[in-house]
């Protein structure tokens, strides 16, 4: 089945290739399936501790393939979405690029559903918002709809049901899907971004920054081929995502964008906040005080 930018992404197959270092549909896909029942499924203890193909990849060879639920090995299942729910629960950095059904992210994530979802327009209308951990983007006429949560990325394909969580290796593919990821991490970061698209080529423009010293930025942006200059109160960048016209063309990943925004946050000076900060700490000192005065009077 071959997968078109309105569905999922186009260089899935590809990316799980990479990430688990051997040739998934050849390998796993051929004959997997018997080995997967016979040498795992029936053996939970073997399935829960030590499962047969590398973090359970082949689940998602099988959720990609759009298999049944039938078809698709529960208890593997379930012991990935407790692995996800642990490491997210202590805080931990959750395993990169591996795919669940939506309704599991919400389960790892602690989002309570009030009311059922009936349509794709229904979970993309919805609005979550916890603290400033979750913040959604995208309209109900978008294909797919990112998440940023504790420093980590999570896409929705609602009308398939999926969602990849902590994508990381994974190609962007298109630009619905390069649009969606920067508006998320445009909010998260706190940035004014201004995209130039033409074809596959895209310019951001990161504009109204206070950065800090010259040497310093000039340093941290040569840590990404993707930054062509900066200027006092501005940072450019270039990226190209596969067109599909070259043969070897360089993959453009979800963890080279976030770095892109990783990095203009850290050569910026965040004003709001410093100021935020010496305000509290002036208030601690007039409680800290006003608490010493009446000590002293009641003595």
């Amino acid at each position: 089945m071959k997968w078109n930018e309105e569905e999922a992404p186009k260089t899935a197959m590809e990316t799980l290739n990479l990430i688990s270092g051997v040739t998934l549909w050849e390998e796993m896909v051929r004959d997997r399936r018997l080995f997967c029942i016979e040498k795992c499924q029936n053996n939970k203890v073997v399935n829960m501790l030590r499962p047969k193909c590398t973090e359970r990849r082949y689940l998602d060879v099988l959720l990609l393939k759009r298999e049944s639920k039938k078809q698709i090995p529960m208890f593997c299942y379930s012991q990935r979405i407790k692995g996800l729910m642990r490491s997210f629960q202590e805080g931990e950095m959750l395993l990169p690029d591996v795919y669940v059904y939506i309704d599991d992210y919400w389960k790892i994530i602690h989002e309570k559903q009030s009311t059922a979802r009936r349509s794709a327009s229904d979970l993309l209308k919805r609005t979550i918002i916890k603290g400033k951990e979750v913040l959604p983007m995208g309209s109900v006429d978008q294909i797919i709809e990112t998440h940023f949560l504790r420093d980590q990325l999570f896409l929705l394909w609602p009308k398939l049901d999926l969602c990849l969580v902590n994508a990381q290796e994974t190609s962007i593919h298109s630009i619905n899907m390069f649009r969606s990821i920067v508006e998320t991490l445009t909010e998260s970061y706190g940035l004014e971004v201004d995209l130039n698209i033409e074809g596959s080529f895209i310019s951001l423009k990161f504009e109204n920054l206070t950065l800090k010293d010259s040497v310093l930025v000039e340093e941290e942006l040569q840590n990404s081929p993707a930054f062509t200059g900066f200027s006092g109160t501005e940072i450019w960048a270039e990226v190209s995502l596969p067109s599909g016209l070259e043969e070897e063309e360089v993959e453009f990943k979800v963890k080279d964008l976030h770095f892109i925004f990783k990095t203009v946050s850290n050569v910026i000076e965040i004003i709001e906040e410093e100021e935020s900060d010496n305000k509290l700490a002036d208030s601690l000192v007039e409680i800290s005080r006003v608490i010493t005065e009446k000590d002293q009077d009641s003595k």
